[in-house]
């Protein structure tokens, strides 16, 4: 049972964060075209054409996530990884450089590219790999009880990942105590 639970635990995390990441940037495309260009990592002529591409490889991701047929989850889970370690070397060699870039990974934010950023997609591959793991394992049917539990707590999940840097500064500062 605890295979089940762990694979419907990282096949809705990463259907959270991928629906919440393409629905921000397919509300604004410029702004994840601009970031894609800020990044420095690939012609800027370019950078038109691969935002399409991203945003529909995570769109693809949600599909395959969402189907529960085992070739397409195992599709959705590979390239969910590959897409999280390409944002992840994208982001850690920003910092490296020590560039000032706002990411744009959920929509248009003024926040720069950060540490969190990076702890954030290396957490999702586990999970992305968690979910390859768990699906060649024998899965008896989950409870449906268990869709509702495991739903919110993956829930919680993704809205604690996607704002992991925004919660850290936050616990950061000093109470103010009036």
């Amino acid at each position: 049972m605890f295979a089940c639970l762990s694979l419907l635990f990282c096949r809705l995390t990463l259907l959270a964060v991928f629906c919440w990441a393409t629905v921000g940037k397919a509300q604004d495309v410029t702004a994840f075209r601009e970031a894609v260009v800020d990044f420095h990592m690939l012609p800027s002529s370019w950078s038109r054409a691969l935002a399409w591409i991203f945003l529909g490889a995570e769109c693809l991701v949600v599909v395959c996530l969402l189907s529960g047929i085992a070739p397409l989850l195992v599709a959705g889970f590979v390239l969910a990884a590959a897409l999280l370690l390409a944002f992840g070397i994208a982001l850690s060699t920003t910092l490296l450089r020590k560039m000032h870039v706002v990411c744009n990974c959920f929509g248009r934010t003024v926040r720069y590219v950060s540490v969190y950023d990076v702890v954030r997609n290396g957490l999702l591959v586990l999970c992305a790999l968690g979910g390859l793991w768990f699906l060649h394992l024998p899965l008896p049917p989950a409870p449906a009880v268990a869709f509702v539990v495991i739903g919110c707590m993956s829930l919680c999940t993704a809205i604690l990942l996607s704002n992991l840097a925004d919660i850290v500064d936050m616990l950061r500062k000093p109470l103010l105590l009036q």
